[in-house]
């Protein structure tokens, strides 16, 4: 049985990843913050180990020795910064200690959490930590994999989770305007898929994840409002006033989050047949 230790298990796409793992009968053990709620999410099948700070690494690396893994898949991300969880703290810090943890041990490959965006040239906090962690992860020399996924649809996706109360009470949404600025959604059963199948990939890769259309965040906040029965009503504020209040959020919109910018591998090649299309997406998630 193939031992697998994965970071990030207890959240959005973690929980998919993990049960997809079980599913696989890999032999999965998952570093948490809190194992309460891993436990209530997976049951006794996975091993769980606590760590609150994942900086600590004299505890990192005694969980890790106990572990052992011969496959690594680390999911710890944020989409916004909050108190002391940065984008440097939790983007590189985390992955730099975990991947300078594992060079010591016989890790046969990692596959890491991304963001398409991610560029050089990026002016965001957001895609630059994530760009540094990459290299921190290369710089290993351990066998690797990294996906980039763009927005990620699901029941449990942060956008849909606040919008649901919003559109029974009263569906008028204030939203930026930013219709001119494209998303390539992909399911996250999709992605959690990618994950697990990055595992038996021969060689390492980077790739792009994304769905098969194109779409506005206005198209995909309608969208899932049509599926919930509720029509949304638009209330645009300029784009500009989130220089203001939201100056990261901001940045990350420097080019549309769709695949096609950079010369790395696409979807298709890790999931072995046609991704779910976007329609599938948006009904699967406002309806479940």
């Amino acid at each position: 049985m193939k031992k697998l230790l994965i970071t990030g298990g207890t959240g959005f796409i973690g929980r998919y990843v993990v049960k997809l793992a079980l599913q696989r009968s890999y032999d999965v053990h998952l570093i948490v913050r809190n194992p309460e709620k891993a436990k209530a999410l997976f049951g006794e099948k996975p091993k769980i180990y606590q760590l609150n700070e994942f900086t600590n690494r004299e505890k990192l690396r005694k969980i890790i020795e106990i572990i052992n893994p011969q496959y690594v898949i680390h999911l710890i991300g944020i989409i916004q910064e909050k108190g002391k969880a940065t984008f440097e703290k939790v983007h590189y810090q985390y992955s730099k200690a975990l991947y300078e943890a594992l060079k010591d041990f016989p890790v046969e490959k990692i596959i890491h959490m991304s963001a398409l965006g991610v560029d050089e040239k990026a002016p965001s906090n957001y895609h630059i930590t994530k760009l540094k962690a990459e290299k921190e992860l290369i710089k290993t020399g351990i066998p690797f994999v990294i996906l980039r996924p763009s927005f990620v649809v699901g029941p449990e996706q942060l956008l849909f989770l606040k919008l649901k109360p919003v559109l029974k009470r009263l569906p008028i949404l204030i939203f930026p305007d930013i219709g001119k600025y494209y998303f390539q959604p992909v399911d996250v059963r999709d992605v959690a898929e990618c994950f697990i199948n990055a595992i038996d990939y021969n060689g390492n890769a980077i790739f792009e994840l994304c769905g098969d259309e194109k779409v506005t965040l206005r198209n995909i906040v309608h969208d899932f409002a049509k599926n919930l029965g509720k029509n949304a009503i638009f209330v645009p504020f300029p784009k500009t006033v989130l220089k203001i209040f939201a100056r990261q959020q901001y940045k990350m919109m420097w080019r549309d989050n769709v695949c096609g910018y950079s010369e790395v591998l696409q979807m298709e090649t890790l999931l072995k047949k046609k991704s779910i299309p976007y329609r599938e997406q948006i009904k699967w998630a406002a309806q479940h």
